[in-house]
């Protein structure tokens, strides 16, 4: 399938998942913070604190049943406060549906292996006492996670399977417009051309049935795409000419529910649709459309595609003077659009930040309170004391040598746990983001302008995870990652994160340095030299191995802490993107290089041309591999 259809499948697969009112369990996540810091002050009344959590949880819970989940990231964390009181208090059921929740977030911010667990999870704690449909809701989870993973036949097995064992009784929901819809994609993607082409049929039939126009709208998206691909690769014009029948009704549909962003989407698929069969003067039309409300709607994201395409049309057509100069509105459009999203995420990280002040402010009143306490207590212990003045003696004596072994037992409990707290944020950040963090309690994001990034990744890890136990996979896993740790640390590169089974790194930050490109290739040699000694192992015991791929980029990046919870020091940016491509687009065991890195380490390195190479969403770039140490 074309990555042009498959933008569009997806983005009608988002949609049919998604809908406008989730303003009300926003304001439940603010009752939630409110209700927590209330039951902290609850000292001796475990029993009410412990039903003031179950009615929290119980009211987020019935909010969410009918909300979409707008704000994966800033959910998942109410969400994992939920589970917790439904798993102490043994509701399976409930908790099950909270991980089938929980695995929509990891899905949807691209923690596909994490969204896999926790919908595995979801699965062994339901129970033939839980509502059948929860069960439905977590299998479209679980088919939408291995969608992504590519993982094509089992999402056919599984909503097939739940498809036929569903209750025509049951109520409307999307879950069933989800489980239709999952089986389609996969079966396109699975070259089954006309069995993809009835389970779309069979995605706008049930639409249909249940009286839902946005799945209905979505279901006749997806006909527009499938059709249109069928069209472009074939060439039949009864492809083509189904395509534009549905495009058509599609329209006529969004418009007489006035849905204006649904509307704008159609025009730019459309746009896209007849940009791929070559009638590029009706592609500008819809264009032009597109661009009319794309400016009603202040949607920049597509105001940039609308460029892109337009100034792509324009020079097919031989109005080269046109193109450029709508190319170069494309670009600037571009910059705007990711400075945009960075200050948003800054934003959202000031945000954040806000929110745990007063919830530290609130805590400190707490404690003042708690504090005056203490004092009245030792006004009444003092008055005890004059009433009966010789047994007080002895008394005070006593509470003053336990106060002072209590206060140094203390002292030891407190520094331990603080050197420990400092150990455990040194691991995961940076020392000198670590230190901003302590002092100031946020850490600033900053542009650093020149850093080498490396990502690297196994060829074949799934298919070896079918022909090894899942605790031999992850040993191997660890024993790699450990040893690329280590090597990060050999010459002085900070890891990033690891994703599945791909690793990031990068030299040159926090703090910048002027031969971080040479040492990130050193360390990336001696990663890929680590495999092959390990892959010679294995094949002399006849065992599975790893062969890895490695790509290398330098450019400029912003780096900072993601989250409130769970620190997490990243890095965003065009060139954390392009070393990616670097990586996919290398050969097994070799080290895949940009020009920008070769121009930094020419002198160092002995390197192979490859010549122009093209990268996803990059276009052609020339790349390198690198041979020795010279």
């Amino acid at each position: 399938m074309s990555s042009t259809t498959q933008q569009k499948v997806s983005s009608a697969m988002s949609e049919c998942h998604s809908n406008h009112r989730h303003a009300h369990f926003l304001i439940k996540v603010g009752i939630f913070v409110a209700i927590l810091l209330n039951n902290m002050g609850a000292t001796a009344q475990e029993g009410k604190a412990d039903h003031r959590a179950l009615a929290w949880a119980d009211s987020v819970y019935q909010a969410q049943l009918n909300q979409a989940i707008a704000e994966p990231t800033k959910t998942l964390p109410v969400l994992d406060s939920v589970l917790t009181v439904f798993t102490q208090s043994k509701d399976l059921c409930r908790a099950s549906h909270i991980h089938s929740w929980r695995s929509h977030c990891f899905e949807f911010t691209g923690q596909t292996d994490s969204a896999v667990a926790v919908a595995q999870r979801a699965l062994q704690l339901f129970h033939p006492g839980c509502d059948s449909l929860v069960l439905m809701s977590i299998h479209v989870t679980l088919s939408n996670a291995w969608l992504a993973l590519g993982e094509y036949m089992k999402v056919q097995q599984l909503t097939e399977t739940s498809l036929r064992n569903w209750n025509e009784k049951w109520p409307y929901s999307i879950t069933r417009n989800g489980l239709y819809t999952n089986r389609a994609i996969a079966l396109a993607y699975q070259d089954d051309l006309d069995g993809a082409l009835q389970a779309f049929r069979d995605v706008l039939a049930n639409a249909r049935k249940e009286g839902v126009v946005s799945n209905e709208l979505n279901a006749l998206q997806n006909m527009v795409a499938h059709f249109g691909w069928m069209g472009i690769h074939s060439e039949v014009q009864a492809y083509r000419d189904s395509a534009e029948h549905y495009q058509q009704r599609a329209m006529n549909l969004a418009r007489s529910i006035d849905d204006k962003k649904a509307l704008l989407r159609l025009y730019v698929n459309t746009a896209i649709l007849n940009s791929d069969l070559k009638k590029y003067e009706k592609a500008l039309v819809y264009l032009d459309s597109a661009q009319v409300l794309a400016d009603a709607l202040k949607n920049l994201r597509l105001t940039v595609k609308i460029a892109d395409v337009r100034s792509q049309c324009l020079f097919l057509t031989g109005r080269a003077d046109s193109a450029y100069k709508v190319m170069r509105v494309h670009k600037s459009l571009q910059d705007t659009l990711l400075n945009t999203e960075k200050v948003k995420a800054i934003a959202d990280m000031q945000e954040r930040y806000e929110s745990e002040k007063k919830a530290r402010e609130i805590l400190g009143l707490r404690a003042d309170k708690l504090q005056g306490e203490l004092e009245k207590s030792k006004a009444e212990r003092t008055r005890n004391i004059v009433l009966s003045l010789g047994f007080v003696v002895l008394l005070l004596a006593f509470g003053l040598w336990s106060r002072l072994r209590y206060t140094r037992r203390s002292r030891a409990i407190v520094q331990k746990e603080k050197d420990r707290s400092d150990a455990l944020l040194l691991n995961i950040l940076p020392a000198e983001v670590a230190e901003e963090l302590k002092d100031k309690g946020e850490a600033e994001a900053r542009l650093i302008d020149e850093v080498t990034v490396i990502f690297t990744d196994f060829k074949g890890f799934t298919a070896m995870s079918e022909l090894v136990t899942p605790k031999q996979l992850v040993k191997d896993l660890h024993e790699c990652f450990s040893a690329f740790d280590h090597i990060c640390a050999k010459y002085g590169l900070e890891k990033i994160k690891t994703i599945g089974d791909a690793y990031m790194a990068a030299g040159g930050l926090p703090t910048p340095t002027n031969d971080h490109a040479v040492k990130v290739i050193r360390a990336a040699l001696e990663m890929r030299d680590f495999v092959e000694e390990g892959k010679q192992r294995k094949i002399a015991n006849n065992l599975p191995y790893f062969e890895i791929r490695i790509g290398i980029h330098t450019g400029p990046v912003v780096a900072g802490i993601v989250g409130v919870k769970k620190f997490q020091y990243d890095i965003w940016g065009d060139t954390v993107n392009t070393a990616s491509r670097m990586e996919s687009s290398g050969e097994v065991g070799k080290v895949n290089i940009s020009e920008a890195t070769y121009e930094l380490v020419k002198d160092e390195f002995n390197c192979e041309f490859r010549g122009e190479i093209e990268a996803k969403g990059k276009g052609k770039m020339r790349m390198l591999f690198v041979k020795s140490r010279k």
